[in-house]
């Protein structure tokens, strides 16, 4: 999906707890150009980040197996409503972390550029 008529960037990080996953988030604040989303698994604790920066919480599961239909409603959602250049995508364990990157190179999830870093 394009945003702002650009593609939107997906950052794909695995952090698990709390702050692990605030460390993640602030990295990628840091370097990720406005505007911005993050859509986290499992992040059940507070994550700060500035008020224009929303962030979207999954339930914890596989979200390739499981939990890829509300993943793939959530992304929709966010591209559509932020139109977001970057998007965070946390998720809290790597066990198929090949297969969400495969979901996502492959525009599956709505988003058209997966970092090349990830």
């Amino acid at each position: 999906m394009n945003a702002a008529a650009g593609t939107v960037r997906v950052t794909l990080r695995r952090a698990r707890g709390a702050q692990a996953q605030q460390r993640a988030l602030d990295a990628w604040l840091a370097a990720a150009p406005a505007p911005r989303a993050v859509v986290a698994e499992a992040a059940f604790s507070a994550l700060a980040a500035p008020p224009e920066v929303p962030i979207e919480r999954l339930a914890a599961g596989c979200l390739c197996c499981v939990g890829l239909t509300p993943l793939r409603v959530t992304i929709a959602r966010t591209l559509r409503a932020v139109r977001p250049r970057a998007l965070l995508l946390l998720v809290a364990s790597d066990e198929h972390l090949p297969r969400l990157r495969a979901l996502l190179a492959s525009g599956e999830l709505g988003a058209t550029s997966l970092d090349p870093s990830d």
